[in-house]
């Protein structure tokens, strides 16, 4: 059985979802089944190139395929081009080569949409749908392609496979397979915690509702140290508004906040252990891998109690859960655990127990079983 990754964006476009391809395959040939990645030939800014590229990257094999866009790039829209944002250029024979075509990250339809016609077991992984669900919604031409891309569906969470099923996925096409952590990596640390110092990690962009965590500061009356990683994507009026706030309380309060940018996950590691609490004060979330990343590291976490996230975290047990958008109630919830060191520590404790249970190793033997049923 050879397995093929087909995903829009990969190096040198990064984020938590190729984090999540890479570690994946890495895993699938480390247990014994081939397994290559496909993406599009894009520059640093996105732009498509017009050769065709393989490299290794980090041990695997990754072919960049030559793509162009559809539209000028002014109406270069998923409300116009129905999420097909490229049209790429010979790549279907590349197909022919492997068993499992495996798709990824549904922010792009590109790849399914031309690749219909290549009759191979196809799955599709859905990374973001939290997001991407209002345009399946109510574009049908978007949700029948969707519909017609894969033999099955995985969703990272129930609450993704509701939604699915809502965009009319059969229950019987959809397998729910949580995201994998590396637990041999994220682990505790052999230092002590920073005291009174916060994490924010992900990307910087309204639905992350960083802007609620900047708001709970207000209500919290001793020193904290805020450290935020992440890249600002997104609409830059958001940014303006983040900017704007992370100045006015690094001015006019006792707070200090360090924006350090995006960082791979290995640099990301040392601030997981170091930091006293992560906060995800995320609006909407499919699954929410950093709160894994963080469990695993024996870090407690405080995070919005919306999409998967409540599948992960059951509040104070492992974690705190709060309502999205409650400033005032993520304060309270900051200010006990920094007041309560042992019920952070126990937190913290069963946290790591917790992740554990998430292992890459886990994840890999659900999808190898997905794989074998498709091909008998």
């Amino acid at each position: 059985m050879k397995v093929l990754m087909v995903t829009p964006f990969y190096y040198p476009v990064l984020g938590g979802s190729e984090t999540q391809i890479e570690n994946l395959s890495l895993k699938l040939n480390k247990a014994g089944t081939p397994t290559d990645i496909m993406t599009f030939n894009l520059n640093e800014k996105g732009k498509p190139l017009l050769f065709k590229k393989i490299e290794e990257i980090n041990g695997l094999k990754v072919i960049k395929i030559p793509a162009f866009y559809p539209l000028p790039s002014k109406l270069h829209h998923n409300k116009t081009n129905f999420m097909v944002n490229f049209i790429p250029r010979n790549f279907n024979q590349i197909l022919d080569e492997y068993d499992i075509i495996h798709f990824h990250n549904e922010t792009d339809l590109s790849f399914p949409f031309f690749s219909y016609n290549v009759k191979k077991p196809k799955i599709f992984h859905l990374r973001c749908l939290n997001v991407t669900y209002s345009i399946f919604k109510r574009n049908f031409v978007c949700r029948y392609m969707l519909k017609k891309a894969a033999d099955v569906y995985i969703a990272q969470s129930n609450y993704v496979s509701r939604l699915l099923m809502d965009l009319g996925i059969p229950s019987g096409r959809i397998k729910v397979i949580p995201n994998g952590i590396d637990v041999s990596k994220f682990k505790p640390g052999n230092y002590e915690k920073v005291e009174n110092m916060l994490l924010y990690v992900g990307r910087i962009e309204e639905y992350k509702g960083l802007h609620v965590l900047l708001k709970s500061l207000e209500y919290i009356h001793e020193p904290i140290q805020l450290v935020v990683i992440g890249p600002f994507v997104g609409e830059s009026s958001y940014h303006k508004k983040v900017i704007s706030l992370i100045t006015k309380i690094n001015e006019k309060t006792i707070h200090k906040i360090t924006y350090l940018g995006p960082k791979k996950p290995h640099e990301v590691l040392d601030f997981y252990r170091l930091a006293s609490i992560v906060v995800v004060p995320s609006l909407s979330e499919s699954f929410g891998n950093v709160v894994l990343e963080a469990l695993a590291c024996g870090t407690p976490v405080i995070a919005s109690n919306v999409g998967g996230i409540p599948e992960i975290i059951r509040s104070w047990e492992n974690g705190i859960l709060v309502s999205p958008g409650d400033y005032k109630k993520l304060a309270e919830a900051i200010q006990f655990l920094l007041d309560n060191h042992d019920v952070k520590k126990k937190i913290g404790d069963n946290g790591r127990r917790l992740a554990v249970e998430y292992s890459f190793e886990s994840t890999v033997r659900k999808l190898l079983k997905v794989y074998n049923s498709l091909l008998n």
